[in-house]
């Protein structure tokens, strides 16, 4: 621990520009990162946290759990210790300390799906050749695997489960923020766009007891939605609606959200999917809520803007600030309706004209 401010970084760490280092080498630092990723990565892969779920374990007792190599497995875990996810203690035990449980197969609000997705190597080759997108504005995911993201996971079904069970972890705070601080129930019916399996439409319902949902998506991704809803005391209030938002949206609905979605796609392809809901709404006033990171201005940190680079290398879409997203929304005939804070994600509130 960092004895100046309690936290899991050494002294002299800032971020992961290195103090101790001469200014000139500091950005060294960065490469620590690659490290403790790569550490990381193995001990979830053979279920290290799952091992020490329970308490604190030996190195000999993790590695049988675990059927690894016990002095290959010691070097790893103690890089991960050092780094502050695990903790080592005096007596050769490990333990999981709070900011990894959520490692843990199955955790309630887990992550380890996530996380696995996150750096899989399909998405650590990208970065290989981040260079290659700079040069010629394509990407560096198609330029790596020969096919764009979307039809590299449909064409590799390995991947695309990888990919799916991460997005049933894809629970990021601040959306459950936007739970809070927006009445959804101002909308008698809302339709989720792009909603996936429906996990956020249901917990939307749920909470809004007057509101009725149709769910949009690809027919192979709906097609799993009745699992979900049946049973969930909400079913009777949802329509499940295969579509290709690129061409057509259900119409009669006074919402329409879309979340997480239009950053994965150019303005050209974002703008498409925005004329299709345009197309939808018809000349009524009902609404366009989008709910996507809202970055904040030159020189202020942003977690989106490095998420941006992996947008551009890897699937060809964008993050984008407010101007870029009042922009996109009036080429597809839609003014702005509210006014919220940039920096995390946010709901985008934008009325037809």
């Amino acid at each position: 621990m960092n004895e100046q401010d309690g936290s899991p970084r050494p002294a002299g760490m800032d971020g992961w520009f290195d103090r101790n280092l001469p200014p000139r080498q500091q950005v060294l630092g960065f490469v620590y990162a690659k490290w403790a990723i790569g550490a990381l990565r193995a001990i979830v892969e053979v279920k290290v946290p799952d091992a020490l779920a329970d308490g604190p374990r030996t190195v000999a007792e993790i590695s049988a759990a675990t059927g690894t190599d016990p002095d290959a497995l010691y070097r790893v875990l103690r890089a991960v210790a050092a780094a502050g996810v695990l903790h080592e203690g005096e007596d050769g035990r490990f333990a999981l300390l709070p900011v990894c449980e959520g490692l843990v197969s199955d955790a309630e609000g887990g992550i380890r799906d996530m996380f696995l997705f996150a750096s899989d190597p399909m998405l650590w080759r990208p970065y290989e050749d981040v260079a290659h997108t700079l040069r010629t504005g394509g990407s560096a995911f198609t330029h790596a695997f020969g096919l764009p993201f979307y039809e590299y996971t449909k064409a590799h079904p390995d991947k695309a489960a990888v990919l799916d069970r991460a997005m049933l972890q894809n629970r990021y705070p601040g959306t459950e923020r936007i739970f809070d601080e927006f009445d959804f129930g101002r909308f008698a019916r809302i339709a989720d766009v792009g909603g996936g399996r429906g996990h956020f439409l249901l917990e939307l319902l749920r909470r809004n007891p007057g509101t009725t949902g149709v769910l949009a998506d690809q027919p192979h991704t709906v097609a799993e939605a009745k699992e979900l809803f049946d049973g969930s005391g909400v079913e009777d209030r949802v329509t499940v609606a295969p579509i290709d938002f690129f061409t057509e949206v259900p119409s009669g609905c006074d919402a329409y959200f879309i979340k997480n979605t239009l950053h994965n796609w150019d303005d050209d392809k974002a703008v498409r999917i925005l004329r299709s809901i345009r197309a939808a709404i018809g000349g009524t006033d009902a609404r366009l809520l989008i709910v996507e990171n809202l970055l904040r201005g030159p020189g202020e940190w942003d977690i989106g803007k490095l998420i941006d680079v992996e947008s551009l290398a890897v699937l060809g879409g964008r993050e984008r600030g407010r101007a870029e997203w009042n922009r996109l929304a009036a080429d597809a005939g839609f003014a702005p309706a509210n006014d919220p804070v940039p920096g995390d994600v946010a709901l985008l509130e934008y009325r037809p004209v």
